[in-house]
């Protein structure tokens, strides 16, 4: 099997664009009603429209899948996507050097450095 493309889904389309274009400066190429597709490096991130948002729970404790974005520092990336308001699951870079985010859907990703990945 090959990765075709990585799928999330939102209950507010004119957020995920504010979200995932002008907060995690993802490039937009496609926008639709009810869809967004945002490139990136190997795939694309398309988001859907849902009815309601997901819970984060029990994070490292419970099943899930977690997309992984690769950052040169994970200081300076973390210390920059705080400054923009984005919401952390940790207070800090773990000693793993990785952290774990949320958008405003319930959808958690992670910031790692290359070594950890």
């Amino acid at each position: 099997m090959k990765l075709g493309n990585i799928m999330i889904f939102v209950s507010d389309i004119t957020k995920a664009k504010w979200f995932y274009a002008n907060l995690l400066n993802i490039p937009l190429i496609v926008e639709k009603e009810n869809q967004l597709i945002f490139q990136l490096e190997g795939t694309q991130l398309v988001a859907f429209k849902c009815e309601k948002n997901g819970q984060v729970g029990d994070y490292s404790n419970e099943a899930r899948t977690v997309l992984v974005f690769e950052v040169d520092s994970i200081k300076e990336k973390f210390d920059a996507m705080k400054a923009k308001g984005i919401q952390f699951l940790h207070e800090k870079p773990t000693e793993a050097r990785y952290a774990a985010f949320v958008d405003p859907f319930g959808n958690v990703f992670e910031i790692a450095e290359p070594s950890v990945i």
